[in-house]
C-alpha cells in the first residue's frame, strides 16, 4: 500500500478541484409546460407579448424550458381557465381576475374607472401591486397559483350598432357588453343596462342585436373584427381598464429551478413592456383608422369626460366598502394602487 505524504496529498487534492472544475457541468432536467388562452389569433398581446415571452425564456434557459401553447381557446372557455391551471390540466393559464371576481376580489382594485390612461404606466404598476401583499396572498396564493406576467390593455370605450350617438345621454337604456364588477356599476352609473358576455361571444352578440353596443378595449376592435359589425365609437369615455394576465399553478412554481425562475422574470419584465408600448402606439392610430373603417367616431370633450368622472365616482366608495365589510383591505389595496401609478408616471 503506498503511503501519500503531505506533498503528495495537497497534490491529489488540486489535482481533483482542477478536475472537478473542468468537468462539464450537469444540465438541469429539460421541462415542458403546457400554457393556454383564449385570445384570437393574430391578437397582439399574443403576437407581441406571449410568443415572445415564451422564446424569451427558452433561450435564456439554455432550452431547459420550452412551451406547448394552444391559443384561441383550444382548451377550454375563458370561465375554465382558473380550474384548468388549479386542477393541472394546464400549467400556465390567461386568467383575468374581472372574470373571476368572486375568488380574486382584491385584484380587481384595476377594474376601477380613471385610475390611469396608459399602459405603459398602468403595467408596471400593477405588476408591483400584484406581486406583492394582499393580493398576491389572497387571490393567487390561496388559490394555489401565481401572477408571471400580464398587461393592461388600452382604456374601454363604447362601440355601438344601429344606434345614433350624439352624447351622454344617448347610452340611457343601451344594452352594452361588459365584464361584471366595477365595469357593469360604471355602466350602471352612466344609465346603461349591462349584459355579461365573454369578449370572443361579442361579435356574434352584436350581430344578432342580443346586445346594442359594447364597452371594449379600442385597441383590441380589429382583434376581434368587430370593426365589421360596429358602426358608431365614442372615446374617451375611459370607464375601464382589463388586465390580461398569465398565470402559473404555484406548485410547478416551486418545482422550478430558480435560475429558471428569474429566467421567467425577466422575460416577463421585456414582454410586459414591448405590449405596453405596442398597446399605446396603436390607441393613438386607431381613431383615423376607424374613420377609415367607415365607423363614426365622437371624441368627448373635457367637459363630457368630467361628467363621466362625476357620475362614476361612487363606484370607488362601494368598492372599497364592499371589501372591507368582507374583512378584506380595499382602502389598502387602492392606495398601493395609486402609489405605484403615480411613481411610474414619474418614471
Amino acid at each position: 500500500m503506498t503511503v501519500l505524504n503531505g506533498l503528495d496529498r495537497l497534490a491529489a487534492g488540486a489535482a481533483l478541484i482542477i478536475a472537478g472544475a473542468l468537468a462539464p457541468q450537469v444540465a438541469l432536467a429539460e421541462t415542458t409546460l403546457k400554457v393556454a388562452d383564449t385570445f384570437p389569433p393574430g391578437h397582439y398581446i399574443v403576437e407581441t407579448g406571449t410568443k415572445y415571452w415564451m422564446e424569451r425564456v427558452t433561450e435564456l434557459t439554455d432550452g431547459e424550458v420550452q412551451f406547448q401553447y394552444f391559443g384561441a381557446g383550444q382548451m377550454g372557455s375563458l370561465r375554465d381557465m382558473f380550474s384548468m391551471v388549479q386542477s393541472g390540466v394546464v400549467d400556465i393559464g390567461y386568467v383575468p381576475p374581472a372574470y373571476n371576481g368572486g375568488t380574486m376580489p382584491l385584484a380587481g382594485v384595476h377594474t376601477l374607472p380613471g385610475l390611469f390612461s396608459q399602459s405603459t404606466v398602468g403595467t408596471p404598476a400593477f405588476y408591483d401591486t400584484v406581486t406583492s401583499g394582499p393580493i398576491l396572498e389572497n387571490d393567487f396564493l390561496k388559490n394555489g397559483m401565481r401572477p408571471l406576467w400580464g398587461v393592461m390593455t388600452s382604456t374601454y370605450n363604447l362601440f355601438t350598432r344601429g344606434k345614433e350617438i350624439d352624447g351622454l345621454e344617448d347610452i340611457d337604456g343601451l344594452k352594452l357588453k361588459i365584464i361584471a364588477g366595477n365595469m357593469s356599476e360604471s355602466v350602471k352609473a352612466l344609465g346603461g343596462a349591462p349584459v355579461d358576455i365573454p369578449s370572443p361571444e361579442t361579435y356574434q352578440a352584436m350581430r344578432t342585436g342580443t346586445v346594442d353596443g359594447a364597452i371594449f378595449p379600442t385597441t383590441s376592435i380589429y382583434s376581434y373584427k368587430l370593426e365589421e359589425v360596429i358602426d358608431t365609437a365614442v372615446l374617451g369615455l375611459d370607464i375601464f381598464v382589463y388586465w390580461a394576465p398569465y398565470v402559473i399553478r404555484d406548485e410547478v412554481w416551486q418545482g422550478l429551478a430558480p435560475e429558471h425562475q428569474e429566467a421567467m422574470k425577466q422575460a416577463a419584465q421585456e414582454a410586459m413592456q414591448r405590449v405596453a408600448e405596442e398597446t399605446d402606439r396603436s390607441a393613438a392610430e386607431l381613431e383615423d383608422k376607424m374613420r377609415e373603417s367607415g365607423i363614426e367616431v365622437i371624441v368627448l370633450d373635457e367637459a363630457q369626460r368630467e361628467q363621466v368622472r362625476t357620475a362614476t365616482a361612487p363606484v370607488f366608495d362601494a368598492w372599497v366598502s364592499d371589501l372591507e365589510e368582507r374583512g378584506m383591505p380595499g382602502g389598502e389595496v387602492l392606495e398601493a394602487f395609486r402609489s405605484n401609478i403615480e411613481k411610474h408616471q414619474k418614471q
